[in-house]
């Protein structure tokens, strides 16, 4: 049977369901031979604004599976599976990969000096006063 090529909504629908729960994209279109290429999920993405908001969304979801995956590994390192340095780097790239999902809610930056507005700064200019006596 060949990969989709047809551009069918109720079928991005299950994919995007996928990625939600925490899958990368190119390892669901390959599990299921009736899902399109990856080429051609790209291609759709581009084509379609209703299937790039879906996608969207489930790329922040997928955060949140993200979240629940960090709470597992707190919970193996709370009973001694994980050593703490093992549990710091997957935490630690789980947290960055999250970030990245979503990050408006995942993500470090905040900013609130400026409410978002972007502010000119003038270079501060340093002056040095010797009060050493000249020496001649």
């Amino acid at each position: 049977m060949a990969r989709h090529s047809e551009y069918n909504f109720d079928l991005c629908i299950e994919i995007c369901e996928e990625v939600a729960n925490g899958f990368n994209i190119k390892k669901v279109l390959a599990s299921k031979e009736e899902y399109p290429d990856f080429s051609t999920w790209c291609r759709w993405r581009r084509e379609n604004e209703e299937l790039h908001n879906l996608y969207i969304k489930s790329i922040q979801d997928k955060a949140e599976s993200v979240d629940e995956e960090i709470d597992h590994i707190m919970d193996g390192l709370k009973k001694g599976a994980y050593e703490p340095s093992v549990a710091n780097v997957l935490i630690q790239t789980l947290k960055w990969k999250a970030a990245k999902y979503y990050p408006k809610m995942f993500g470090d930056k905040t900013d609130i000096t400026s409410g978002g507005e972007k502010i000119q700064t003038t270079p501060t200019i340093i002056q040095f006063v010797d009060n050493e006596p000249d020496e001649c």
